[in-house]
């Protein structure tokens, strides 16, 4: 045996690839910054499969108020699957030890959730002026609570957020949009100004990106895909767009929604979700039928496709018609996964037709996609990161 000491790339790449998938992204950034080789090892699929593979998919639920004792709650629970493929059927698995009372530690008031990314999940929390943001890895029980932005929330004016990833800096961005509204002391009409406001962990303070030429209003959380953090919004002449946020240069670009919106849906009973891995977008304006729209190809206004269409049979009509629907995640078998507005999750089987409601929690609560990590928020330096 030579006494020559084996330097770290001398290793087969399959066990590089195996070492890295094990890391923290903080320190896989280091890793990629060492070679173009490491670099190279952390874009192959087979390190993308490892790293989602040590932490299967969920649903995560943050559960905001109990129908049972009629009061606020905080609590956060956590979903899996299983797929039996030979009977064809699927059960939700909830464990009520794995739950999180959060009451004791955190604001009681409207938290809600903004996004999960690599086991980081961001909270909004709004309630008598403040307008916070918290940074929380159930798994560690850590957290962190961001500065206030500039830009007081309250009455007219709206602020909507987005909580993504870079892929390139390996940097994880909280979005603020911050919209003024504007009367114009000549004619009287009323407009939004809306700035975006970004705040990377780590860094310890927000900055302006500038001032997006979009109305946001009122709708959900933004949602993360390609390292952009994307929105349904309108333009000056109410047309319906997706606007996206590339978290490496932070610039906005838009392009046309799926088809089928019109002036008269109102009101408009559309969602922004993820199908796989492309933009969907969930209609639910018709009284008899829910469609879903997938974009194919990124960015490419022709490549919409109608995905899904759910015709609404008359004993769902009452829990399913005219609401907001949100779709939560693709199962491996095909099978979608739906939130109705706060209220209940239900399951549609693209071959059998079917739906089913799933009542696994009494109250409103709301959901997002969730891979549980051991990523620590103390590697950021500039964090205040308190324990629970």
């Amino acid at each position: 045996m030579s006494d020559e000491a084996t330097s770290l790339v001398d290793l087969p790449s399959p066990i590089l690839v195996e070492i890295f998938s094990r890391l923290p992204p903080t320190t896989v950034l280091c890793v990629k910054s060492v070679s173009k080789f490491f670099l190279n090892l952390t874009f192959e699929s087979e390190f993308s499969k490892l790293v989602h593979s040590r932490s299967p998919a969920s649903i995560i639920i943050n559960q905001s108020h109990s129908t049972r004792t009629r009061s606020r709650t905080n609590t956060l629970k956590f979903l899996k699957f299983i797929i039996d493929t030979d009977q064809g059927t699927h059960e939700i698995c909830h464990d009520p030890n794995s739950d999180l009372d959060l009451q004791p530690y955190f604001p009681i008031g409207s938290f809600s959730l903004v996004g999960s990314v690599h086991g980081f999940v961001c909270f909004n929390y709004f309630s008598n002026g403040a307008d916070a943001i918290y940074i929380l890895n159930p798994r560690t029980r850590e957290y962190t609570m961001v500065p206030e932005a500039e830009g007081v929330r309250g009455y007219p004016d709206l602020v909507n957020y987005g909580f993504g990833f870079d892929p390139v800096k390996f940097e994880y961005k909280v979005v603020r949009i911050y919209q003024e509204e504007i009367c114009d002391k000549i004619n009287g009409s009323r407009y939004y100004k809306s700035e975006c406001q970004v705040y990377t962990i780590g860094k310890g303070y927000w900055r302006s990106a500038g001032h997006v030429m979009f109305c946001f209003g009122c709708r959900a959380y933004g949602v993360n895909l390609y390292g952009k953090i994307h929105w349904l919004v309108y333009d000056v002449n109410r047309n319906d767009l997706i606007c996206s946020l590339d978290l490496g240069n932070e610039l906005f670009i838009s392009f046309p929604s799926a088809p089928g919106h019109s002036e008269e849906n109102h009101p408009n009973l559309r969602s922004l979700g993820v199908f796989g891995r492309c933009l969907c977008v969930c209609d639910n304006n018709a009284d008899d039928y829910i469609e879903v729209w997938v974009m194919k190809e990124y960015g490419v206004t022709s490549s919409w496709v109608k995905e899904i269409v759910i015709n609404i049979i008359p004993e769902c009509n009452d829990w399913v018609c005219n609401e907001m629907i949100y779709l939560l995640k693709v199962l491996d078998d095909g099978v979608v996964l739906f939130l109705w507005r706060e209220d209940f999750l239900f399951l549609h089987h693209p071959v059998k037709k079917t739906l089913k409601m799933f009542d696994v929690f009494e109250g409103y609560f709301l959901a997002s996609s969730h891979v549980s990590s051991s990523f620590s928020l103390k590697t950021f330096e500039a964090e205040v990161v308190n324990v629970f």
